[in-house]
């Protein structure tokens, strides 16, 4: 399942997002520009991000975005069901269903559609708390390889 680039690039924002104290807000300018995304497409993304509760918008003097919620309540699979990206590895398991033989073929049944909810449990259970307190032990990384 390769992460496509919008998916990687909401990602990129909400965690940028998430370093910031609570209940901070920041431009969706300045958001793209800490996570090396590109503006328009940082545009459209925040969008979505705000339509589906994962941020909230103010606008005006003082205004930007943030966190809906806490971000130790915010999950990366909460950012992947906000672009509507299907977690799937297999063609025959996305919400698509372009396999008919989904219900008989046992890859689908004893493999793919277990690997799925494996790993759809498994980025509910990371959250933006857990990136932010990850990262903080990390060495910092230089300016190019983000």
């Amino acid at each position: 399942m390769p992460i496509n680039w919008r998916t990687d690039y909401a990602i990129r924002l909400v965690f940028e997002i998430a370093k910031m104290e609570p209940g901070s807000r920041a431009t969706v300018r300045d958001l793209a520009e800490a996570a090396s995304v590109p503006y328009d497409y940082a545009r459209t993304i925040v969008r979505d991000l705000v339509a589906e509760g994962v941020m909230t918008s103010r606008r005006g003097v003082g205004g930007g975005v943030e966190l809906a919620r806490d971000r130790s309540g915010i999950s990366v699979l909460d950012v992947f069901h906000a672009l509507g990206e299907p977690v799937s590895l297999a063609l025959c398991t996305d919400a698509g269903g372009v396999c008919g033989r989904k219900d008989t073929c046992p890859m689908h049944v004893s493999i793919w559609a277990e690997l799925d909810r494996m790993m759809e449990s498994y980025l509910a259970g990371v959250t933006f708390e857990d990136a932010v307190r990850i990262a903080a032990k990390l060495p910092a990384s230089p300016d190019d390889c983000r």
